[in-house]
This record gives structure tokens, C-alpha cells and sequence, in this order.
């Protein structure tokens, strides 16, 4: 399976948990939902609220990993670095059951910056006519975060957002920021170099003695 998986974003704290009430229903953050994109080679983190001491099972990739929910409802568990590949279910179970569908593991990208991110194919609908016209790459998602600002910390949840793959009118959303989507064959080729083990620490190697 190439690592071709891409998901473009506003902005993302990954890092989403602070204490909340007890939550009564399963229930997991926007973030986490059907058309997910996970990064590969990495350690993975899978999170929700549930009801006080509810025995949590996610399972994925044909394999289970449990936990039981904190005080506060919170849960977590990690799941092991995979490799690229997909579309997988996930099924996250307690007292009720959740199913997400269509789930990618591959290359996560994360954008961010002042009002030039809000630059999207929509606004710029007659520059990017062809491209909006002829979107079709399903494998190519992202996940819009909404303008917010909150100085007493990390958030939680968001207050919408979900994943879109470049196909048809759903590209509209996309940010335009550089190249937008007028050549996507460059950024393919790099994502299929950067796969290569062998690459990529030959450039760690270099790096270090040069530091």
C-alpha cells in the first residue's frame, strides 16, 4: 500500500484533554470520526468520554486495546505504530457501541498561520475552476478546525469540523495556500521518497554530523 494519505488542516492541538464533567453516553471528539486520516509509524492516540469506571474496548486492525474510563469520563488508549494502508473500521465499544468507517493510515500534515490558511479553492473558485471541476483523489482528506480562541487552555472537543476527501464539491473547502491543487504530483513523489527507511535515516545520519 503506497503512503500517499494526506490531511490539510486549519489548525489541530493534538494534545486535547482537560478535565470534564461525567459523561453518561460513549461519545468521542470531532477529530475522531469516519474518514479519519492516522499517522503511520507512529504511536497512535484514540480518546472519548464515557461514564465513571466504564470498561472501554477499541478495536482495530483486528486487534483490541482496553481501558476503563477515569473519575472525570475521560479515556485513552494508544495503539502501536502502523504502517500505510486502509480503508479500516474502527469499533469502539462500553455500555454503548461506536463505528467509524473509512479510515486511512498514511502521512498527516498540519498547516497553520495567520488569515492566508483561510485562502480556500471556494473563494478562489475562478482561478481554481479546473481543479475544483476535476477533483477526484479520495485518498486525499483533510479536516478543517474553525476560527477560536480560548486563553485558559488546550481545548477538549471542537465545536464542529469533520474530514472531507478531494472529490467533487468537497474540495471547495481546501486551502489554496501556495500550489494549491494545480500539481499534486510533486507532493506524491515526495510522500513515496519519505516512506523509504533507508532515506530517511540517511538524512538524520547527516543531520547529526553536521550538528
Amino acid at each position: 500500500m503506497q503512503s500517499r494519505f494526506i490531511s490539510v488542516t486549519g489548525l489541530i492541538m493534538i494534545t486535547l484533554f482537560v478535565s470534564t464533567g461525567v459523561q453518561a453516553q460513549l461519545r468521542l471528539p470531532k477529530l475522531i470520526s469516519d474518514g479519519m486520516v492516522l499517522q503511520r509509524d507512529a504511536t497512535l492516540k484514540i480518546w472519548g468520554w464515557a461514564s465513571s469506571g466504564e470498561r472501554i474496548t477499541v478495536r482495530f486492525n483486528n486487534k483490541n486495546y482496553k481501558t476503563v474510563t477515569e473519575a472525570n469520563g475521560q479515556w485513552l488508549v494508544k495503539l502501536p505504530p502502523m504502517p500505510s494502508g486502509g480503508p479500516f473500521t474502527m469499533e469502539i465499544a462500553g455500555k454503548s457501541r461506536l463505528e467509524l468507517k473509512d479510515i486511512l493510515i498514511g502521512d498527516v500534515w498540519f498547516c497553520s498561520g495567520q488569515s492566508n490558511m483561510v485562502h480556500q479553492l471556494n473563494i478562489h473558485d475562478v482561478t481554481y475552476a479546473k481543479e475544483i471541476a476535476e477533483a477526484n483523489d479520495p485518498q486525499i482528506r483533510q479536516f478543517w478546525i474553525p476560527t477560536l480562541t480560548n486563553l485558559q487552555g488546550p481545548q477538549k472537543d471542537l465545536p464542529s469540523g469533520q474530514w472531507k476527501a478531494v472529490v467533487g464539491e468537497d474540495v471547495r473547502p481546501f486551502s489554496a495556500v501556495e500550489e494549491g491543487l494545480t500539481d499534486f504530483s510533486t507532493l506524491k513523489a515526495t510522500i513515496e521518497k519519505n516512506k523509504d527507511t533507508t532515506y530517511i535515516n540517511s538524512l538524520t545520519k547527516r543531520q547529526s554530523s553536521t550538528s
